[in-house]
């Protein structure tokens, strides 16, 4: 007896089934449609006479009363993971030689800022963080532009581009420096240790908003290749 196979119109009706069910993203959609295709040709071999919507029906059944949610929310975890590995990664190297000198320069930067206006260390902290606030705001704008400007040209999303050009949502927390800044009361001079604790804290915080607003997405093609095969063929 002849076994039955899945064929290329199946194949693109179950890409349309996931998009039916809410998977975006064309890396996850790939998984699934693999998958549902596999236990396709199983359930065939079982039940020969069933037609592929009866077949596919049985199969999606499987996935249980949330269908393919659970797999979604196992694939954005597993991508967070990969994404804060990479950030962490590049966060080490600027406390190693030679990019330790940047940290020690912003570190510096700050502090003397904070020391040389004593009687102005809540505004001055202000306006410095207003202008990053300003710099991150307008790079997530052409970030988001780069989302759509690729999504027009490729028609597909994938889970890690995404994530990339959405810095890992890290960006959201842009806005943070300015309510640290309320912290501090007006005319109070704060002593050496507090401004080392103060500045210590906000040169990390600038140093992680860049490498997820400039440097993870200068190696988006780099880092999407390494994780999809096809991307290079398809992208």
């Amino acid at each position: 007896m002849i076994t039955k196979k899945i064929t290329d119109l199946q194949l693109a009706a179950l890409y349309k089934f996931t998009r039916k069910h809410f998977v975006e993203h064309f890396d996850v959609q790939t998984e699934l449609v693999d998958h549902l295709a596999n236990d396709i040709e199983q359930i065939w071999e079982e039940k020969p006479s069933l037609s592929f919507d009866e077949a596919r029906a049985i199969s999606f059944k499987k996935f249980g009363v949330f269908g393919f949610m659970d797999v979604v929310g196992s694939r954005t975890k597993a991508m967070s993971k990969k994404y804060y590995k990479i950030m962490f990664s590049i966060l080490k190297d600027f406390f190693r030689l030679p990019q330790i000198m940047v940290t020690l320069t912003i570190f510096a930067s700050i502090y003397g800022l904070l020391n040389m206006f004593p009687s102005y260390q809540r505004y001055t902290l202000l306006g410095v963080f207003l202008l990053f606030f300003i710099v991150i705001v307008v790079q997530l704008y052409w970030l988001q532009k780069i989302k759509k400007a690729r999504l027009k040209e490729s028609g597909k999303k994938w889970l890690f581009e995404e994530m990339i050009l959405n810095t890992g949502g890290m960006a959201s927390f842009s806005y943070l420096p300015i309510h640290f800044s309320s912290m501090f009361e007006k005319d109070v001079s704060y002593g050496f240790y507090q401004l080392v604790f103060f500045s210590s804290f906000l040169t990390i915080f600038i140093i992680v908003n860049y490498i997820v607003a400039f440097i993870i997405p200068s190696k988006m093609t780099e880092l999407l290749e390494a994780q999809y095969p096809e991307y290079k063929m398809m992208a």
